[in-house]
């Protein structure tokens, strides 16, 4: 049993028994049942499958599964496997031009984040045909999910029918997409898709994006500093703005939808973003422990990885530190969002996730701080509701009839 956690109390629903890794995988998440419109639905994706996730990935799906399961909620981790029953193709039409981009439809999709893009190219159409919650697999989840569909965006007394995290402020305020939250057909959702299959037109890989019109009235993204890496056996490449924001060119889809002002076509997307949006700061909603850590994935690795003090021992220095860790994270922020491939190489070091993954066991070990993390996602709940941001009003950066 562990430790209490401030600003927490256990969830009152039965949850689902533990799971064990080498089990059969559960066959509400093998082989679900089809969602239907506005159903309570979590969808990820990994290519080559559920069987396949590494397993401390799969430790997350099956704290999502064991939490939300009995509250009516299905999760559907959807794949590109010939003949898989969470194929996407069986969850959207992916032949057609006005769903996905010809490169996924021909299978043509190429460069380093190949697999990074066909994950994103899918977030939009699932959401925009059954609506539900978009996560990537590298979500440990704490904030209330089953709370933030039915008191916030199915709620018809709620002003609120998006939700999702930003990186920045207004007027810079740049909507991510690890995690995503709407009703079927949202407005925003629709045009950020719009432009999306519009800037992939013709286009196999997200090399140079950052420049198609529809986006360059969008800041860049930006990195802290330039940095030069190898590009897995492709030689020297430069991470700067425009790197940054070819690859994360889904965001700049959806910062171009919620800067235009479409008075003929009924769209405000700065007035939406203000007004509809409950939106969360990444750093403080996502990545409190990079925060806590200074961005170092070999000190959150080693701290979460101790154990917990024995019945009557004092907390040492280092242990006080692992705990305040588990304790903002659960108590005060809404997930733990893991980083990989190419946080690794913007900040030069291994993250959390990869160190996770290379040390197979260390993200759950009994009686360890990853552990109290891990028992946290299935048993707690949050005791005070988590405020949206305020949003302050912003200057549309374009105007006028959104291209067809």
């Amino acid at each position: 049993m562990y430790p209490d956690i401030p600003n927490t109390v256990p969830i009152t629903h039965t949850v689902l028994p533990p799971i064990g890794i080498n089990e059969i995988i559960p066959s509400a998440l093998a082989i679900p049942q089809p969602p239907t419109t506005n159903s309570k639905s979590i969808f990820a994706f990994w290519h080559s499958g559920i069987a396949a996730l590494p397993p401390y990935l799969y430790r997350n799906v099956l704290a999502w599964h064991r939490r939300y399961s009995p509250l009516g909620w299905t999760i559907y981790v959807l794949d590109r496997i010939p003949g898989s029953p969470l194929n996407v193709s069986n969850y959207i039409d992916t032949t057609s031009p006005s769903i996905v981009p010809e490169a996924f439809t021909k299978g043509t999709l190429n460069g380093t984040y190949a697999a990074q893009h066909t994950s994103d190219l899918i977030r939009y159409p699932l959401l925009l045909k059954y609506g539900g919650v978009y996560l990537d697999v590298g979500i440990l989840q704490f904030g209330d999910l089953d709370w933030l569909w039915t008191d916030v965006i199915s709620n018809p007394k709620s002003p609120y029918t998006f939700a999702g995290f930003t990186m920045g402020e207004a007027p810079e305020i740049s909507i991510v997409n690890f995690a995503l939250v709407c009703r079927a057909r949202n407005p925003l959702v629709q045009r950020a898709h719009h432009i999306l299959l519009k800037v992939w037109e013709g286009k196999t890989n997200t090399r140079g994006m950052h420049n198609h019109p529809l986006v360059k009235h969008v800041s860049l993204l930006k990195v802290a500093t330039e940095v030069k890496i190898d590009d897995e056996g492709q030689g020297k490449m430069v991470i700067n703005d425009e790197v940054m924001t070819d690859y994360a060119i889904q965001i700049q889809c959806m910062g171009s939808a919620q800067r235009w002002l479409d008075e003929e076509g009924g769209w405000d997307g700065p007035a939406y973003v203000r007004e509809n949006a409950w939106l969360l700061s990444m750093i403080d909603g996502a990545f409190m422990v990079e925060q806590m850590t200074n961005w170092s994935g070999k000190q959150q690795f080693d701290s979460l990885a101790l154990s917990l003090p024995e019945d009557g021992e004092e907390d040492s220095a280092e242990q006080a530190r692992a705990r305040q860790l588990v304790e903002k994270v659960v108590g005060e922020s809404w997930c733990l969002k893991l980083g990989h491939g190419f946080s690794a190489k913007l900040f030069g070091a291994h993250t959390l996730g990869m160190l996770w993954k290379e040390n197979d066991g260390s993200d759950c070990g009994e009686g360890t701080y990853a552990g109290w993390l891990r028992w946290a996602e299935v048993h707690l709940r949050q005791v005070k509701v988590i405020e949206p941001m305020k949003v302050e009003e912003y200057e549309p950066t374009m105007k006028g009839r959104m291209p067809t």
